[in-house]
């Protein structure tokens, strides 16, 4: 067997998340058949990271196992040929066997986009968070801070998948404008599920005046609950950005 890593990008709007679930249309379940495919062997990915459904990405990276060598190119070139137009690989690398997309992965980051006018180009429908509403830019990056280091995101979880340990490090949380357009930028160790979302819901509160910082800080404490940070923001604004792992690894 000859372990393998592919970048890949998909327009989460018509998947079920990343995933495989019974009944359900998933970026994983189409990957494993189109390697199957090519394989002539039942393929198994391991992705740095799962996706919600709706939610795209620029730059997972997933690892898997073939049975027989491949030139990474020629790979690339065959597991296009054979993908959906809702996804592409983007780069495909031949890596040693102790590589795993998950557990050699040393940072995940995301991109939350928010477009603030009152009209949206009908473009950008399907890949932004049309708030209709300006936000507090000033407020917002002050805000981000609070992000910042190791904390408790337990109020930042849905409810009924959170962790014992809700504990995790954040190494970067960043507010970038563009005319109408704002972008949340995120990193860390890992992240829970609908953590990121969760934290544009809140961000968004301070933003549009409902709340402030002193919130914020509150939502770290152990006695806070998910009902107490602001609402999960719509899938369709999130994007898995980019994986970082060690130099020597990929």
């Amino acid at each position: 067997m000859k372990r393998y890593a592919i970048k890949i990008s998909y327009n989460g709007k018509n998947f079920s998340g990343w995933q495989k679930q019974p009944g359900g249309r998933t970026v994983q379940g189409t990957l494993e058949n189109v390697l199957q495919l090519l394989a002539g062997h039942p393929v198994t990915v391991c992705a740095a990271g799962r996706t919600d459904k709706g939610v795209h990405a620029v730059g997972q990276i997933v690892s898997f196992d073939l049975e027989r060598s491949w030139d990474p190119q020629k790979l690339l070139l065959a597991v296009n040929a054979n993908l959906p137009e809702d996804v592409s690989a983007i780069k495909a690398f031949d890596v040693e066997e102790s590589f795993h997309a998950r557990y050699s992965a040393l940072w995940r980051e995301y991109v939350y986009f928010i477009w603030t006018a009152k009209t949206c180009y009908p473009h950008f429908r399907d890949y932004v968070w049309h708030r209709k509403q300006e936000w507090d830019l000033k407020k917002v990056k002050q805000a981000c801070r609070c992000f910042l280091g190791e904390k408790n995101y337990r109020a930042f979880c849905r409810k009924s998948e959170c962790p014992p340990n809700a504990s995790r490090t954040i190494y970067k949380a960043e507010i970038f404008t563009r005319g109408d357009l704002v972008w949340f930028r995120v990193r860390g160790n890992s992240f829970l599920t609908n953590m990121v979302r969760i934290m544009v819901g809140t961000l968004d509160c301070i933003g549009t005046g409902k709340q402030d910082i002193d919130y914020l800080e509150s939502l770290f404490e152990d006695k806070a609950e998910r009902p107490n940070a602001g609402p999960t923001a719509p899938a369709k604004g999130l994007f898995f950005w980019k994986v970082g792992y060690p130099s020597s690894l990929l």
